[in-house]
């Protein structure tokens, strides 16, 4: 099944500084199913729901080198995971998100198709309960025809996890992702014995030992979508 929502029921290394708030421009540069996921609002269980991840490489923000000096093909990445609703869900994060992409609905709620496409985000900052402050997006927002042609282009390949295709492309892509996505994806209530956790079993990975250009910014906020909105 597509990632559609019109048909919808960790990095290594020193961690880099949070991005200042503001409204940044970005494109949309991954999308992976998380698959169903038990559901929670201010403490009462909830129907599980499908969940998805987005996550945007921005165009002007870098990764630091030591010197504290931009690393111009090592982009800045930030993410954020949501319940996929149907598009008839105006409230819903999901159908935010989706229309800050695809205003006049051209692909037809196809996360897919939507890769590479330019967006407005609104970084903001957040405290865990630690006292560290992490980043989040806030919002998102349609980037103007007429300024879409001076975006830059993106600088990593664009990825689509889609748990219903066990591709080898597919395995390949969920062998490398961050332990905390793949256990997450593996808590599912239906990754157990579906084809694709199955195909997995046999699967061997191609090690991979190309330079990371990004570095991902995890959205750090646990109360994405739960009624939420």
């Amino acid at each position: 099944m597509a990632i559609n929502s019109r048909e919808a029921p960790g990095t290594g290394g020193k961690r880099q500084d949070p991005i200042e708030p503001g409204t940044l421009p970005g494109r949309l540069v991954q999308v992976l199913d998380l698959g169903l996921q038990p559901q929670e609002y201010q403490g009462e269980t909830k129907p599980p729901a499908r969940e998805i991840s987005t996550t945007y490489e921005l165009v002007d923000e870098f990764m630091k080198d030591e010197d504290g000096n931009d690393i111009p093909d090592k982009p800045r990445w930030i993410s954020e995971s949501f319940v996929l609703h149907n598009l008839a869900a105006d409230r819903a994060k999901s159908t935010a998100r989706y229309y800050a992409l695809d205003p006049k609905e051209t692909f037809e709620g196809d996360w897919e198709k939507l890769l590479g496409t330019p967006v407005n985000v609104t970084v903001i900052q957040k405290k865990d309960k630690k006292g560290v402050v992490h980043n989040n997006i806030g919002s998102t927002s349609a980037v103007r025809a007429r300024d879409v042609a001076s975006f830059p282009k993106l600088v990593n390949e664009p990825r689509f996890l889609d748990l219903d295709n066990p591709s080898n492309e597919n395995m390949q892509m969920f062998t490398d992702l961050p332990k905390w996505i793949k256990e997450k994806i593996m808590k599912g209530l239906e990754w157990k014995g579906s084809d694709f956790a199955i195909a997995l079993e046999d699967f061997k990975p191609v090690k991979k030992d190309k330079d990371v250009k990004k570095e991902v910014v995890e959205d750090d906020d646990d109360d994405d979508d739960n009624g939420n909105f």
